[in-house]
């Protein structure tokens, strides 16, 4: 039987922030709310490429701890898969609407034929993204569509929302009853954002910043998906495990901008995938010159920084820090780094 349903998918709701101490990073908890009921609609619609999605991430607040939203467009599509006693199909679709500010997305999904609607099967959804050039990642496995391969080659996403907002991932699923006409899902964080403010507390321009790294220290894997900058870590949604991980130490910001001037404050941001398990002790952020391939190229680190927590999905955790010229010191470390605090202000 070949049956048309309309979903209702409310995808990753504002990343809250609570303030913590100066000590500490600040953040906050993500809270889903439950999902409006959706009706069947005899309407379809696909995509033939299935990466070019188009939510963005916003964000708002009166204070520098802000919250960051997820936002559907009606550009929006998303990735499906169905599966019933073994048997696996895949599907795309676009967003038919969305909801008030953008955060409940109403989608039109045709069943395949070889589903039987009178039985129970699953249905699962992936949003992830990648640029038109990329021809890997982001995408559902096409031997198990219920495996998700994750976002790669990081790097050539800059810090900022608009382009975090490609590689942001989530997922959703839901077991399907034949009596079952009005159908939602609820989606789920793969990762979470990393907010970085970086001022330039010193009288003198910083000119040569390529990227900057929060790494831990001693050197231990507490990110999955950015090996070298890269990723393709696998996820299956049937089982809500990892097949396969590619796990990092560092999770680097790519600036618009390499240039600082005095007292100016800027602001980066990162998609990233915690490994929720891992208890963070210590981090500390370097700051790299052109090309940026390795160490090598650092030019400032600062001191570690207590962390002692384990991070978790669904959460936008902030770090304030600055830079300066160290007008006494020779290469190759010319910047003095230091974590900071939430009370400087943005000019």
């Amino acid at each position: 039987m070949n049956m048309k349903f309309r979903l209702f998918l409310l995808a990753a709701v504002a990343l809250v922030l609570a303030g913590c101490s100066s000590e500490t990073i600040e953040y906050g908890n993500d809270q889903l709310p439950d999902l409006p009921k959706g009706k069947v609609l005899q309407v379809t619609a696909s995509f033939d490429e299935p990466v070019g999605t188009r939510g963005s991430l916003e964000e708002y607040g009166t204070t520098i701890v802000k919250t960051i939203g997820f936002r559907w467009d009606t550009t929006d599509i998303i990735q499906y898969s169905f599966e019933q006693d073994g048997t696996k199909y895949s599907n795309i679709a676009n967003v038919d609407s969305v909801g008030v500010e953008g955060k409940t997305a109403f989608f039109t999904v045709e069943i395949p034929v070889g589903i039987d609607t009178e039985s129970p099967y699953t249905l699962y959804g992936f949003r992830s993204g990648r640029w038109p050039f990329k021809t890997v990642g982001s995408v559902l496995d096409a031997g198990d569509p219920t495996i998700a391969i994750l976002p790669t080659d990081q790097y050539d996403y800059k810090s900022t929302l608009a382009d975090q907002a490609i590689v942001f991932s989530l997922w959703g699923k839901k077991v399907i009853e034949p009596d079952m006409e009005n159908i939602s899902i609820p989606f789920q964080h793969f990762g979470s954002m990393m907010t970085l403010h970086l001022k330039n507390v010193g009288t003198t321009p910083v000119t040569d910043l390529h990227s900057v790294a929060l790494q831990t220290n001693p050197s231990t894997n507490w990110i999955l998906n950015r090996q070298n900058g890269k990723g393709l870590a696998t996820f299956n949604m049937a089982t809500g495990n990892y097949v396969t991980l590619s796990e990092s130490t560092t999770l680097t910001f790519f600036p618009t901008d390499s240039i600082i001037e005095p007292d100016e404050v800027q602001t980066y941001y990162a998609w990233f995938i915690p490994k929720t398990d891992y208890l963070v002790g210590n981090l500390r952020i370097a700051t790299i010159k052109s090309p940026g391939a390795t160490m090598n190229d650092a030019t400032g680190i600062s001191e570690g920084k207590v962390i002692n927590r384990t991070m978790q999905t669904g959460k936008n955790y902030i770090l304030f820090s600055s830079i300066s010229v160290d007008t006494t010191a020779v290469p190759p470390l010319p910047y003095l780094v230091h974590f900071t605090d939430s009370t400087f202000a943005i000019p």
